[in-house]
């Protein structure tokens, strides 16, 4: 063979062999570890587990490898909490922590060791909740020092997971704003001291909510408060619904208040609204819209009738309508009668319109007496995408005139 083929023999076989390296830069714990990950964000934690111990038993100087114990712990709780058997379920969440520890132990330093200090603290408060006290050391050792302002948290016994669910929002690595895992570690312990001992707690949660210097802490422990079922919750959260100097704050408020099932929310609320910002306008209609109690029904009907700012009362107009009920239709009707604003009486068009073969009637009824082109326009339309038999002969009435 020519010196000349030989160059290019090698050069062809350099072409040929360029895919298939190309393959194997993808190597067998990549391809492991992005199997994983993609089992992990459809929620299959029996694969993600299956890939990931493939992964760290058998390539512990991967690059991987560090993330990997983190994701393994992770998916280890996740598939433990949905075993029914309490023992299999514990001894779960006992492999989880063992792969958490063995990730600070080794990698103290690591990217992944702060989330993997705020998943032990979870993983800590299921296996001491089951008796298991020795794993309380994970959750006293959670938080040293302050919260805040030299604010000390003391000695924990236990935790509550329900903190850090909220908290957590979504998985590290897909785009969203990093999250501060010291911070969550910090409010994780101060749930779980609510849970213990409110009297110790709440003045600490009530100084972070009221004091605190960092805006992302101060909506954090205001999650953390929205969580608290205890007496003292829903009148902080009243007052800083209405007198926190922060907006942010206070339109946080008033969307936890919205979210408590209970009287003295609502009853503030309603006062809220008539006193309020008008840019809490939304949450609070929102607010009402999402309880099913007869006042906040009442405080909607209120508002679609009388209030001044017309963009609120086309959403209330629209959230009775979504509210559904046997009266619906009549009340508005009724708010239709009364109004001479076209744009109110297009919204309470579509509203009503949207209780399908039910509202048939009431469209043709407001049909035969409206005057206004445009508005019978609007519901002869909403007739037509109807397949009431009904409305179809309405319609050929019409058309035969």
């Amino acid at each position: 063979m020519t010196a000349k083929r030989i160059v290019i023999t090698l050069g062809i076989l350099a072409v040929l062999s360029g895919p298939l390296a190309f393959a194997q830069e993808k190597s067998k714990d990549q391809t492991l570890y992005e199997k994983a990950k993609a089992a992990v964000y459809e929620k299959d934690y029996q694969s993600a587990v299956a890939s990931l111990k493939e992964l760290v038993n058998a390539y512990a100087k991967s690059s991987y490898y560090a993330e990997s114990l983190y994701w393994l712990g992770y998916s280890l709780n996740k598939q433990a909490a949905g075993l029914a058997d309490l023992e299999r379920q514990l001894g779960g969440k006992k492999e989880a922590l063992d792969k958490v520890n063995l990730l600070l132990e080794k990698y103290p330093s690591n990217d992944w060791a702060k989330d993997a200090k705020v998943l032990r603290v979870e993983i800590a408060e299921a296996l001491v909740k089951n008796g298991l006290k020795d794993y309380r050391k994970y959750i006293n050792g959670g938080i040293q020092g302050g919260v805040a302002g030299g604010i000390e948290l003391g000695v924990l016994e236990g935790v509550s997971g329900g903190v850090y669910g909220g908290i957590e929002g979504s998985v590290k690595g897909r785009g969203e704003k990093p999250r501060d895992p010291e911070l969550e570690l910090k409010l994780v312990a101060l749930d779980a001291l609510l849970n213990m001992d409110e009297d110790k707690a709440f003045p600490i949660l009530e100084k972070l909510v009221r004091e605190g210097k960092d805006p992302e802490l101060r909506e954090k422990a205001l999650f953390v408060l929205s969580q608290h079922e205890g007496p003292k919750a829903t009148p902080l959260l009243i007052e800083l619904a209405t007198k926190d100097p922060s907006a942010a704050i206070r339109g946080k408020a008033i969307f936890w208040l919205g979210q408590r099932d209970d009287q003295d929310s609502l009853a503030a609320l309603i006062k809220i609204y008539d006193t309020a910002d008008p840019q809490f306008k939304d949450n609070l209609i929102m607010a009402f819209s999402q309880s099913d109690k007869p006042q906040a029904r009442a405080k909607l009907v209120e508002i679609a009738r009388t209030d001044k700012d017309a963009s609120a009362r086309e959403k209330a107009i629209f959230w009775i309508g979504q509210g559904g009920g046997k009266d619906t239709a009549t009340i508005l009707l009724d708010i239709y009668k009364s109004s001479n604003d076209a744009k109110i009486k297009k919204q309470i068009i579509f509203a009503i319109a949207q209780g399908g073969d039910k509202a048939v009637p009431t469209l043709i009824e407001m049909a035969r007496k409206e005057t206004d082109f445009e508005l019978k326009k609007q519901l002869i339309f909403w007739l037509g995408q109807s397949n009431s038999p009904e409305a179809a002969k309405y319609l050929k009435e019409i058309i035969d005139k």
